[in-house]
Order: structure tokens, then sequence, then C-alpha cells
């Protein structure tokens, strides 16, 4: 009797084992990433934590009524962008994320804008760990973050790895003044991940490399693409760093590839529908949070923003000073559409960076201007709100060859859509087949004269790949914040002056 009880036990125990490892199961990944200080809802009442709280909270209860379970992450880059959040270094985001709830992020290259010591702020006030396996302290031996985070819902093991763009060396201002160390992330990837597909059953990559169209970036860096190529056990990418707005996920062998915009104006949602512990198939939407068509119509539905959200940003008093210096009578565009072509805004900033400086030519690489002004009053807030980064002028002499380099180079990421597409004053350049015709003041660029340039600092420092204005002697820092010579322009003239346009002319054939 006691044998037939322990075969009839054993049975059980076994079909109940059998039934869990083939039983429907449903993990739904929801993610941001490169938020980029936009705490608050834009001008347009776009994005911000509020509404997104209340969307993210409504799709962890239609996931736990389905009986499945939620994982929350941020593919990095969340510091630097609105400036209330800049005043209070990025904290506005750090608390809001922990009111959300996120369970990691990766470390982006700009959570070091406001210096490392304002980064282990952010990093000791964050309920959720900050993650990045190639990354570490001078030195290489110290690691800035944790390599990986290991959860199991319901039955199911779910590791998740940070990887970080080696770019952060050459881009932030941390990197460039060496107090970070950077590794190959495919390297790192390659060794990491097949020991932890061998004790989880699913392995995200929370990625900041970047997603590209081609295995390299124009500066040199590998993407996400390329790491799903070379890697074997990722189920899923979750980008950053690009801002690519993948409308469908992007299947690479077995891996899933997604990323959004970012700023704030979307989340991001992947199904992962499974049969046992294996994935049977994904779903992907990108949400958009309260985004308006060009039309000012709602795109999907209307966001509520939760209150005690909005309570908590107003109790950290973050608030930008917002007196009227002047007003516009025209929309100025920038953001993504700077990225591929040439706008009044560029021509404005650039007009004035040469102006202040008293140079021959002026020049700013578009990702810099990452968003517009409407017409009507504008406030200081408006103005620094154009800039993610604190960007200063530099100056410099160079010579007619050393600047054709600069708009050969230029030429090559024409209607890219990349952030290194420039603005330029004092400068005209016909693009034919990827060859730059260069004029300055109405006379062909002289390779063997010089010519005092002023450019922002990022790009001075071989920022979007502008190596060659890396290791130029003659530049200087003037100290000038792009976003300060602007608010003085206006000051004194109560408004921008009408540039002249047609400075970029790109021929197709």
């Amino acid at each position: 009797m006691r044998k037939f009880l322990a075969v009839v036990f054993c049975l059980a125990f076994f079909m109940t084992i059998f039934a869990d490892d083939n039983k429907d199961r449903l993990l739904t990944v929801i993610f941001t990433n490169d938020s980029h200080g936009m705490a608050w809802k834009d001008k347009e009442g776009a994005g911000g934590l509020a509404a997104q709280q209340t969307l993210i909270d409504e799709i962890r209860d239609e996931v736990q009524k389905k009986s499945g379970n939620v994982i929350l992450l941020n593919a990095g880059d969340i510091t630097l962008g609105d400036p209330r959040s800049n005043i209070c270094e990025n904290m506005p985001m750090i608390e809001g994320m922990n009111l959300i709830g996120y369970d990691a992020m990766t470390i982006g290259n700009h959570e070091f804008d406001f210096g490392f010591e304002a980064f282990k702020r952010m990093q000791e006030k964050a309920k959720f760990p900050f993650l990045s396996a190639n990354m570490y302290k001078e030195g290489g031996t110290e690691p800035v973050g944790k390599d990986f985070i290991e959860m199991e819902y319901d039955g199911v093991k779910v590791a998740v790895l940070g990887l970080t763009t080696m770019e952060t060396e050459s881009i932030s201002g941390q990197g460039l003044k060496g107090n970070l160390t950077m590794t190959d992330p495919i390297a790192i990837a390659k060794m990491q991940i097949p020991a932890l597909k061998k004790k989880n059953d699913i392995v995200i990559v929370l990625s900041h490399l970047g997603y590209y169209d081609t295995d390299k970036s124009f500066d040199g860096y590998y993407g996400d693409n390329y790491l799903a190529k070379t890697v074997s056990g990722i189920d899923l990418i979750i980008g950053g760093h690009t801002q690519r707005q993948l409308e469908n996920a992007v299947k690479i062998n077995d891996t899933y590839i997604v990323q959004t915009e970012g700023l704030g104006k979307w989340v991001g949602r992947v199904d992962l529908y499974m049969k046992g512990k294996k994935i049977d198939r994904v779903e992907y939407k990108a949400i958009p949070v309260n985004l308006k068509d060009k039309n000012g119509k709602l795109i999907g539905n209307k966001i509520k923003e939760n209150k005690a959200m909005l309570h908590m940003l107003e109790g950290l008093k973050c608030e930008f000073p917002t007196k009227p210096i002047g007003k516009i009578e025209r929309d100025l565009i920038g953001g993504n559409e700077a990225r591929e072509k040439e706008v009044e805004l560029g021509d404005i900033i650039t007009d004035i960076m040469r102006e202040k400086t008293n140079s021959d030519v002026a020049f700013m690489n578009s990702g810099s201007i990452r968003q517009g002004l409407k017409k009507g009053t504008v406030t200081e807030k408006d103005i620094y709100a154009i800039f993610p980064f604190h960007d200063t002028v530099f100056t410099a002499v160079l010579t007619g060859a050393e600047l054709r380099e600069v708009f050969e180079f230029f030429a090559e990421k024409k209607g890219a859509g990349e952030a290194g597409f420039l603005q330029v004053s004092g400068v005209e350049i016909s693009i034919l087949k990827g060859f730059p015709d260069v004029k300055i003041g109405g006379q062909k660029l002289d390779p063997k004269k010089t010519y005092k340039v002023a450019f922002n600092s990022f790009i001075a420092n071989g920022g979007d790949g502008y190596d060659m204005l890396k290791n130029v002697k003659s530049k200087k820092d003037t100290a000038y914040l792009v976003a300060s010579i602007l608010i003085d322009y206006m000051k004194a003239n109560g408004t921008f002056a009408k540039p002249q346009g047609d400075r970029i002319k790109i021929y197709k054939k």
C-alpha cells in the first residue's frame, strides 16, 4: 500500500511539474528611454511623468487581471533636458521613477552631465539599480553600476544586462576628464550572455548603444543591430541613445529590438506570450503620451495626470524664472526636423554665435537643438528648454583646408537624420553626390586662408564624429553658454531678427 501511494504521489508530482512547464504565461516589459529630464509635460501637453504613471498603472492592472507579470525598465539618458530638472540636478526624474516603481535602468552617457558627485547622489536616491556591465571608474577596476539583475516571475527566471556605448569616454564630461573607463560592450555581452542564459529563461539587454541602419554609427561605434547579429541568447534588446522611433520590433536572428523617440512622449510595451518557459510570440507597441499630430489632433487616448506625481514634482520647487524677455511672430522649428535640414532656428543660433565672437563662420550640431519655440511671448525658461546640454561656445582659427574637412564629413551625414547634421552661419554649402562646394562671405573657400570659426563645445570635443576638431590647438572655450547668449540677444532686441536662409543646399542628382 505504501509503495502504491508513493508511486501515485510521484506521478502527481511529475504531472504537476509537466503541466507547470507547459502552461501559458504572460510577461509584459514596459520601458522608456532617453527621457532627458522631461519630468513635466511639454508646451503641447505631451509626455511627463504624471501621465506616464497613469498609463503604466493601467497596463499593470490589465496584465495582472490576465495573471501576467510586469517588469519596468529604462534604457538610459534620464538626465539633462527640461531646465527644471537641470536646476534640481535631475532629482525630479529619480523621485518620479521611484514613485512609478522602476525595476532598473541602464546608465546612459548623459547621466554624468552634472558631474560625478551629482551622479552618485542620483544613484543613492534611486530605489532601483543602475546597470552597466562595461563601465568602470578611472583605472578600470571599480564598476560604476551593477552588471545585471536577475528576477523570477511565476516560475520564469529573467536576467537584465546593462550595456553603455563606448562613446561615453569621448562625449561625456567625465569621460573626457578620464574619470570613466569603458570596455567593449560586444565583448562583454559575448562573455556574460551565455552564462546568464544557462541560469535564466529570458535574457534582456537594456542597451544604451544605439540603433543604426548599419553595423556601426558614423562615429564607428557598434549598435544594437550588430549586437543581435553577433551574440546569441538575447531574447530582447530594449534600446536607447539614438532615440530611434521603431514602430515595429526589429527581429534579428532570435532577438527582438525595440526603441522609441524618448523625451517622455512614449511608453514602450512588449508582451512576451509564453508556452511554459519559452517565448511563443511577441507583441510590441509604442504608446504615445498625449501627443498631437500636425493638425493639433490627439494621437491615441487622452491620459490623465497622476495627482500624487504632480504633487511630488511641485514640492521639489524646481521652477525656472518665467519672466518674459521678448516675443516672436512665428514658430521656430527644432528637434528631429533640424537633424535633416537647415531650419530658421539653427540660422538664428549660429548667427548669434558668430556675431558674439566676431567670427567668420559658425556652426553647431543639430542634435543640440532639442526643441523649437512657439510664436508669442518668450521666457528664459523657453530658451533653456531648446538646449538639452550646457553647451558653451568655442572659437578657433582654422585653415580653409581644415574647414573643408569638417564640411566633407558633414556632407557624408546629409539626409541621415543624424544629430551631426550641421546648422551654419557665414557659409554657403552646396552638396552634390556627397561632395560639398563651400563659399564663405560669398567667396569660394580658400584652402590656404585662415578663418575665425565658432562652434559649440559638444563637437569641439569630437562629438558626433567631428574628431578633426578634437585636437585643434587654436581652439578656446569662451565660456559663453549658447542659451545665455540667445537670452542676452533677445533681452537687448526684444525678438530674433529674421535670418537669411538657403545656406545649405542638397542636390539629389
